[in-house]
């Protein structure tokens, strides 16, 4: 073939390529590299955390988690975690989200949460206690919990309100600020006492 057939050829295609990539516009905005607040990020999380003796503090699961290094804490949506505080309490915590201080053990729940006893080794006949509420503050390595908003609280078939709450989950003792209770008497009924 001549070369000025292959030249002429060659050109064609260029001005096709030209106008074909001319005509496809802008490819993509431009990548923006920010800087962010976030050491790490992880999905599905399952963890034990142990004290200085190697026992269990509790365990947790959550759906992500994502460490904050400015507030150094770590941030967690979908929780739900087994605490035992003592040797003879047990809990059930689920909440829509937490912070914790893995050094101080600063424990802020919102979103929503439950808190329910597993009962108590020493005392089985004791039917477990519910709270829930819309937020739970605490330490993980004191045992103590506290909600300045209002909670629910459930025990087997007993059920009230109560505006606030304060908890020493290492003993199992519970205050209640401004109960409110709902009681329902037995109906009336008139009979001759003689």
């Amino acid at each position: 073939m001549n070369t000025r057939v292959l030249i002429v050829l060659a050109l064609i295609i260029a001005g096709i390529a030209g106008w074909f990539f001319q005509q496809q516009g802008e490819v993509a905005p431009p990548v923006s590299m920010e800087t962010t607040d976030v050491d790490y990020e992880a999905t599905d999380i399952k963890a034990v955390q142990t004290n200085e003796k190697g026992e269990t503090e509790y365990e947790l699961t959550a759906e992500s988690l994502t460490h904050n290094p400015e507030t150094n804490l770590d941030e967690m949506s979908g929780i739900t975690m087994n605490w035992e505080p003592s040797a003879e309490q047990r809990y059930r915590i689920e909440a829509g989200s937490a912070a914790i201080s893995q050094q101080t053990g600063e424990l802020s729940l919102s979103g929503g949460f439950s808190l329910v006893s597993e009962g108590n080794k020493s005392a089985p006949d004791i039917e477990p206690i519910k709270v829930t509420g819309s937020t739970l503050k605490g330490n993980t390595k004191s045992g103590q919990v506290y909600s300045e908003e209002p909670v629910k609280i459930e025990q087997g078939m007993n059920r009230f309100e109560a505006s606030s709450m304060k908890a020493n989950l290492e003993t199992g003792e519970y205050e209640f600020g401004q109960v409110a209770v709902a009681f329902t008497p037995a109906e009336r009924q008139d009979k001759a006492l003689f």
